[in-house]
């Protein structure tokens, strides 16, 4: 059984992927949690909030390559100090498990910051 926890400032929320607001940049971490380098991406939080709205309609599509599913969601990985990626790769359980958190509104809460 799946880890599954929340909290009101959004450290550490875990429903598939996991997803963490940072207040003091204004940025929402995404990483897998079973990435063993913890890579992470920056997305803005009108960038994760239109994410949001576009899974809980059904208009977000990853694309898929066997059970490798890459989403490709950051537009802050240029910004800072170091360097990330603008994609997430994980794979499809992870992917679903995620989706239907969000379909829940389990994430909600960050895109209200």
């Amino acid at each position: 059984m799946s880890e599954q926890r929340s909290t009101l400032l959004g450290v550490g929320v875990r429903d598939g992927l996991e997803a963490e607001y940072q207040a003091r940049a204004g940025v929402v971490y995404v990483r897998d949690p079973d990435d063993e380098e913890r890579t992470s991406v920056r997305v803005s939080l009108a960038r994760w909030s239109r994410f949001l709205a576009s899974i809980k309609v059904g208009q977000f599509v990853p694309q898929q390559e066997g059970d490798v599913v890459t989403i490709t969601i950051g537009d802050l990985s240029h910004t800072g100090v170091m360097q990330r990626p603008s994609f997430l790769a994980t794979n499809w359980h992870t992917w679903e498990t995620f989706v239907k958190a969000v379909k829940t509104g389990a994430f909600d809460h960050l895109a209200d910051q």
